[in-house]
Formats: C-alpha cells, sequence, structure tokens
C-alpha cells in the first residue's frame, strides 16, 4: 500500500514523457480522468482518442486524494485525510501560474498537480526535506524545483551544441561572462541580509525564520536593487563586520553563495538563448496556424494594435530596475492575442490578418516551438521520491551543513 505513489507517479511519468515528446500535447484520462468524464458532462470541446493508449485511465489524482484519505481515516487524523487534496491544490496553483505567464501549457499544470497529489509530504525515501513540508503539504514545491534544477544539465548541453553547430561563439561568451557583475552585486546584498537579520537578533533577540527571514531578504533585494549604491555600501560594510568576526566562515559562506548564484544566472542565461534563438522563430501571419503559440502579446491601445515582446523576466527587471510595481502590469488595452500556452484561436488569427491589411501591423510575429516539459516533471517526482529536495540541500550546504 505504501508503494502505490510510486507505482502511479511511474506510469503516468511514462506514458505522459512519451505522449509529450511524440505529440507535444498530454491527455488528461492519463493524469486525472474525473476531469475527463467532467467535461464531457460539461459539453467541452475535446479530441476523440486516436489509438488505445489514448482510452486507457490512470486514476493519478483519484489515486493520491484516495489514498491519503484511507491513511488519515484509518489514524484518526483529519490533517493528513486531506492532505492529498492539499497537495493537489498547492501543485496545481504553482502550475496554474506558471500557465498564466505562458511558461507552461496547461497538461504541464496538471501534471505537477497529480504529482502534487502523490507526495504532499516528503516520502519516507527521502533524505533531505526541508522544514517547511514536514508539517504542512508543501513538498509539491521541491518536486517543481527538483525538475527545474534536474533538466539544467539536459538544457545545458543542448544549448552549447547548438550554438557549436551554429558558430556563435559570441553568444557564448555573452552566456558565461555576461552580468557578472550583477551576480556579485546580489551576493552582497543577500550577505548584507544574513548579516543584518544576526544583528537584530543579538540587538533584540529576536531571530526571524521561516517565512519572515524570506519577506525581510526580498525587501532588503527590492531595496538595494532600486539604491544601488547605497546597497552595495551596505553589504561590503556589513561583510567586513562578518568577517571580523569570524573570517573563515563569512568567506566560505560569500565563495558559496557566489557559486550557487553564479549557476543560476548561466542557467537564466542559456534558456533565454533557447528561448530567443531556438524556441522561438518570426513568421508572417500567413504562417499562424491554431494552437500555435504567440511570443508577444498583441493588445489594442487607443484602437490602435500595439506589441509587447518582453518576458516576465523582463518585467521583473525593469520593476527591480528602478521602474517600480508599474512595470509588472499588463499592458493597457484589450488583448488581442498573447503567449497562452493554449495558443491561439482561428478568430484571433482573423484578427491579426486584418491588422496586418490594413497596415496597422507589421506582418512579423513570434512564434513559440513547443518544449516538452513531461520528462523534466517526472525525473523531478522521482528525484523528490529517492533523494529528496536539492534546492533544500544547496541551502543547507550554503550555510555550512
Amino acid at each position: 500500500m505504501e508503494y502505490l505513489p510510486l507505482f502511479l507517479g511511474v506510469v503516468m511519468g511514462i506514458v505522459t514523457s512519451y505522449t509529450d515528446l511524440k505529440t507535444g500535447f498530454i491527455d488528461d484520462i492519463h493524469v486525472f480522468p474525473t476531469l475527463v468524464l467532467m467535461g464531457k458532462l460539461l459539453g467541452w470541446e475535446e479530441e476523440e482518442p486516436g489509438g488505445l493508449l489514448d482510452r486507457i485511465p490512470i486514476p493519478v489524482v483519484e489515486g493520491g486524494v484516495l489514498y491519503y484519505l484511507y491513511l488519515g481515516l484509518s489514524s484518526g487524523n483529519s490533517f493528513l485525510a486531506l492532505s492529498g487534496l492539499g497537495g493537489f491544490f498547492v501543485g496545481l496553483g504553482l502550475g496554474v501560474f506558471l500557465y498564466y505567464i505562458g511558461a507552461w501549457a496547461s497538461g504541464d499544470a496538471i501534471i505537477l498537480a497529480a504529482f502534487s497529489a502523490l507526495l504532499p509530504y516528503a516520502p519516507e525515501t527521502a533524505r533531505v526535506i526541508p522544514p517547511y513540508s514536514i508539517h504542512y503539504p508543501l513538498y509539491p514545491l521541491s518536486i517543481f524545483l527538483n525538475s527545474l534544477l534536474a533538466v539544467f544539465p539536459f538544457i545545458f548541453i543542448y544549448a552549447v551544441g547548438v550554438i557549436l553547430y551554429r558558430r556563435e561563439f559570441s553568444e557564448l561568451k555573452e552566456i558565461f561572462v555576461s552580468r557578472v557583475g550583477l551576480t556579485i552585486q546580489v551576493a552582497v546584498w543577500l550577505m548584507a541580509a544574513l548579516g543584518l537579520r544576526l544583528m537584530i537578533a543579538r540587538l533584540s533577540g529576536w531571530l526571524l525564520v521561516g517565512v519572515g527571514s524570506w519577506i525581510f531578504t526580498l525587501f532588503l533585494l527590492y531595496l538595494f536593487g532600486k539604491y544601488r549604491k547605497v546597497g552595495n555600501l551596505i553589504g561590503v560594510a556589513v561583510i567586513t563586520l562578518m568577517v571580523y568576526g569570524d573570517p573563515y566562515g563569512t568567506l566560505l559562506m560569500l565563495a558559496r553563495l557566489l557559486v550557487v548564484l553564479y549557476l543560476f544566472r548561466l542557467f537564466y542565461a542559456i534558456v533565454s538563448y533557447i528561448r530567443r534563438r531556438v524556441l522561438m522563430e518570426e513568421v508572417p501571419v500567413e504562417a499562424l496556424r491554431e494552437w500555435d503559440i504567440l511570443g508577444e502579446t498583441i493588445y489594442e491601445h487607443n484602437m490602435w494594435p500595439m506589441r509587447d515582446r518582453r518576458s516576465l523576466w523582463d518585467r521583473i527587471k525593469e520593476a527591480v530596475g528602478g521602474k517600480g510595481l508599474d512595470a509588472l502590469k499588463p499592458p493597457r488595452g484589450r488583448i488581442i492575442a498573447s503567449p497562452n500556452a493554449d495558443g491561439l484561436s482561428v478568430g484571433q488569427i482573423e484578427e491579426l490578418k486584418r491588422y496586418v491589411q490594413m497596415g496597422m501591423l507589421e506582418n512579423r510575429f513570434l512564434r513559440k516551438k513547443a518544449m516538452p516539459f513531461a520528462p523534466a516533471l517526472f525525473i523531478g517526482f522521482l528525484i523528490s521520491y529517492f533523494w529528496g529536495d536539492i534546492f533544500w540541500w544547496i541551502e543547507l550546504k550554503l550555510a555550512g551543513l
């Protein structure tokens, strides 16, 4: 009975990875058959099953919810009984967020929700368990982070291979060298946040931990990013005091932090390159087809179509760089078409054609190429089941534990 989550997760992971790599689509019947049944009852439009595999239900979400319901009721623990459902909604929330910013398809969100229903808490086989998932069904965050970190080596090899094949050596240099200065600044700011937390604890006897420490750190990062010169001076001053008190420990922590931040920056640079140069193409409106995913937002402002090709991370950088929270807001006006993971509709394509024919839009549109993420989620699930949370392990290593 205790191997039911692993069995269901492996079966779903194999099937959804296969279908995602082969067709680029995830069939809900392989993840959440009840959703398919609800869709039929409500009259949702669905494609007809294309083969025998498309007709086989795999009740992963249902199995996870019922498994923890049974465990909770048999042990008299009502919180445990609802944890499968709680994990499902936590994973679904993460997936829906990525879906709405255009990073994921709806199928990826459902897969993460299903894995989360199977592992709302860390299993006994996991060796590295974050403290927030011991008492609350928040282990889905570990599954998600493990999926991102696990796919990094494959993305790195793929990106470098493409660069070498195209002989874009300037791009390779840009990936490894760009924004190194900002990486160092962020490391200094994070060390300053830690040092200030310790100073507050010594003066007041009150140490910020958990969510409070994250909020405090993010607030300082925002301030230091907005006023960089002041942030750098405070950071250097705090680190100097920390070095005076514990030279070896402070310098070792700073070195580890720099390595981790550089690896994350490298990951972002590689993903950005793949997004711009590999998974994005510029095509005329005549080449757009139903279900294609745009790489830009076309919106109407003062009765005129406008473009916005900024990614979410571009807007975040603008917000931190001084433009404030207004940079995070979506374009004002009616959205004609956007990087919605469900793709373009026939009506949206026809409207874009009309604007092009009237000369109001240039006939060039960014179109995304599909990138299957189901295999990465499956790898993240296996790591979470057999090993634990990679991100928390990194945090422990940064702290010298």
